[in-house]
């Protein structure tokens, strides 16, 4: 039988996305909890993800395919992925769905609980304390948005757990609402539909962020580098504490410039990540013979 080109390309997508779930692992993005998904390239109405820590995902069983509608498993998954009849109350998939309903551009979305950013978005206004504070951060840009869920609670029923998870469609939608907002226009960029976002990442209050991009390297890179940015300025602010002298972070020109020249992913920077995910022995891919870093 004649390969067929259509799985094969998948399979390869399927790989990099078990490779991107160890490689945010292991540069302290995800834990035990935390999830990227992909946009189906052959049927863009849906997406890949996985439910199980990041550490033991191994192969397509791992994977589970979903609507972007509503964050429905699909009835007939792709070869090998594992098949759900239902959403479990304590899924975080509506963060992945609304966001790829909303801005059809957006092809792979991660969702973090990283310790290290959550205190950027514990401010009480509506931008980050967060600041672009190396070359790697233009992207970032100056105090990214903060998606405070409590806002919601009022339009949620009383019997529903306020327990900060983007669980509903309701919640998910206003988080990907957040991600075309600015401090000066609080509503979405005139109304009009948009294929991508105009905000690159945004942090949820006592949570977490989530991030995009328009491939899986890129928002693997983006994610490490918004972790690393929430370290250094950290260090930075605590460094000032003990001194007279003021943190300088980028200008709006360096962030714009960095962002537009030097602010992605190349194949050998995902090629260096899977060497290192794969020659620490903590993980397995069993796809790995297809992996576009192989």
């Amino acid at each position: 039988m004649a390969p067929n080109k259509v799985e094969d390309s998948l399979d390869y997508l399927l790989s990099d996305l078990i490779t991107a779930f160890h490689i945010l692992h292991q540069h302290g993005v995800f834990d035990e909890h935390g999830q990227i998904s992909v946009r189906n390239p052959q049927d863009p109405t849906t997406f890949f993800t996985s439910n199980t820590p990041a550490i033991l995902v191994a192969s397509k069983n791992d994977l589970s395919q979903w609507h972007v509608s509503d964050s429905s498993p699909v009835a007939k998954p792709y070869s090998g992925c594992e098949k759900n009849e239902e959403i479990s109350p304590n899924t975080e998939l509506f963060a992945h769905s609304s966001m790829y309903h909303m801005y059809p551009g957006v092809q792979s979305i991660i969702h973090a609980h990283c310790l290290s950013t959550i205190a950027y978005g514990l401010c009480n206004s509506w931008g980050s304390m967060l600041q672009p504070s190396y070359l790697m951060a233009g992207f970032i840009g100056p105090s990214p948005p903060i998606f405070d869920i409590a806002t919601c609670y009022d339009n949620l029923p009383d019997s529903h757990p306020k327990n900060l998870l983007i669980n509903t469609a309701y919640i998910g939608d206003e988080l990907a609402s957040t991600f075309r907002k600015s401090p000066d226009d609080d509503m979405e960029m005139n109304g009009a539909p948009t294929d991508l976002p105009e905000q690159k990442v945004v942090f949820m209050r006592g949570h977490g962020y989530t991030t995009w991009a328009e491939n899986i390297m890129d928002a693997v890179w983006r994610a490490l580098h918004i972790r690393r940015d929430a370290d250094i300025q950290t260090a930075a602010m605590a460094q000032r504490d003990a001194t007279e002298l003021e943190v300088v972070y980028l200008s709006e020109q360096e962030a714009k410039d960095c962002e537009k020249t030097t602010n992605f992913a190349d194949k050998k920077q995902w090629m260096a990540w899977t060497a290192q995910a794969d020659r620490c022995g903590m993980y397995r891919n069993n796809m790995r013979s297809l992996s576009h870093a192989a």
